[in-house]
């Protein structure tokens, strides 16, 4: 089972493979109390009740989750691992933030964990993980392999369940209230939990045959991560590794989705949004870059040469951009006087720089292999203020599995090589 599939959402297992929530709960409470019959007691079932559940588990995971220690019970080894998962999967439910209620339950049920533990299944989370990255009920049920009604019934009766409006919109325009996307995100962060469970206990024996996304930006695509991934794939022949590209808001919705483990790229500092953290890796310059021909190459070049060639600039929420446009305003380039085409694609860009005297605003490390076979090069002008910190971003409450602690140690490696180039 990968945690992802091929177009970047959640691949979820079938639902006669997905644990039950209070099965989960109450292996966290046996753990913990070392008891069995005291967790069953803890979550009002009866003793075979429990017995019955774990063995459950233990035919979904295919390991022996705990073992007897004289007059206690304990986990193994091998349930030590689902354990972890088991209770981060329910902090993530625990910490949805749904705000207040908007339809009264059909009866009085507590909130928080215990309201989805006792009532809701996984399958019923598994449908509105499904609905948030496709974004209709007629796709999450294509991806579901289900009728489009029992998707749409199971989502109701989440509504009921969580007492409030998940959903907003008539018939085909349906969408996702803001209880309703905090809810999904964190259903689809809870099922990926089990789905990494499963890897690390493949990983125990040998078999690192798991999937990892790597959101990438623009100044990560050319060199830093493809040298990664390259080192990575050398050590696990058999990992499944998925490099998608997109806007940063884009790949972070992801990232809060479970459906990209990192991010690669500029970091954003200040503007990063809660829950998210970033880690540094190595600090890249802007340059002018043209085709290698161009007026402006192999002379010194003053701001006021760069007045006449049209601008190819990257998206407006890009920091290049920012850039751009203090450098705009020192010198008073007027966009008016010579127009500008905008693009976050290196093949546009490329094709633009090479049929024309436009300018761009870019990394050299991004035009690398361009500038190696002679095609572009940075023009001879000092861009002040062009430094970017570029670096990892994650989610803070992030547990990364083997594969992704082996691409993150690759990465800084190759940061470090990268770095040392520029001399």
């Amino acid at each position: 089972m990968d945690p992802l599939d091929c177009d970047g959402r959640l691949a979820l297992p079938n639902p006669a493979e997905l644990p039950n929530l209070r099965h989960l709960r109450l292996l966290v409470a046996a753990v913990e109390s070392n008891s069995l019959t005291s967790a069953a007691h803890q979550l009002h079932i009866s003793q075979p009740a429990a017995s019955q559940a774990i063995a459950k588990l233990s035919r979904i995971f295919g390991v022996r989750l705990l073992e007897r220690v004289g007059n206690n019970i304990a986990a193994t080894s091998e349930g030590l691992v689902v354990l972890r998962r088991a209770a981060r999967a329910l902090e993530h439910l625990r910490n949805v933030d749904m705000g207040h209620r908007t339809r009264r339950a059909a009866t009085a049920r507590p909130e928080g964990i215990d309201q989805l533990e006792r009532y809701a299944s996984m399958a019923q989370l598994r449908a509105i993980a499904s609905f948030a990255t496709t974004g209709s009920f007629a796709l999450a049920a294509r991806h579901l392999e289900q009728t489009e009604t029992s998707v749409q019934r199971a989502c109701r009766d989440l509504e009921r369940i969580v007492a409030r409006d998940l959903f907003e919109g008539v018939q085909r325009n349906r969408s996702l209230t803001r209880a309703g996307q905090a809810l999904a995100a964190c259903a689809s962060l809870a099922m990926k939990e089990v789905l990494l469970a499963h890897a690390e206990l493949r990983e125990r024996v040998g078999v690192f045959d798991s999937r990892l996304v790597i959101g990438t930006l623009p100044l990560a695509r050319t060199r830093l991560v493809p040298s990664a991934v390259l080192s990575v794939m050398a050590r696990y022949p058999l990992a499944r590794i998925e490099i998608i590209d997109g806007t940063y808001d884009a790949l972070v919705q992801k990232l809060r989705y479970g459906a990209c483990d990192l991010i690669v790229g500029a970091l954003r500092g200040a503007a990063c949004g809660p829950g998210l953290s970033e880690s540094y890796l190595l600090t890249d310059k802007l340059s002018v870059v043209a085709r290698r021909d161009h007026p402006l190459s192999a002379r010194a070049v003053i701001a006021s040469d760069l007045a006449h060639y049209p601008w190819i600039l990257p998206r407006r929420a890009a920091p290049a951009r920012a850039v751009y446009e203090r450098l705009a305003q020192a010198h008073g380039w007027s966009d008016a006087a010579r127009g500008h085409v905008e693009t976050g694609s290196l093949v546009a860009l490329r094709g633009l720089l090479l049929g024309s005297d436009a300018l761009t605003l870019i990394s050299p490390d991004q035009i690398y292999y361009e500038y190696m076979t002679g095609l572009l090069a940075p023009l001879d002008f000092p861009v002040e203020e062009g430094s970017r910190e570029i670096g990892v971003t994650q989610l803070e409450s992030a547990l990364p599995s083997s594969l992704l602690r082996a691409f993150l140690d690759s990465l800084a490696v190759s940061a470090g090589e990268q770095q040392a180039s520029k001399g």
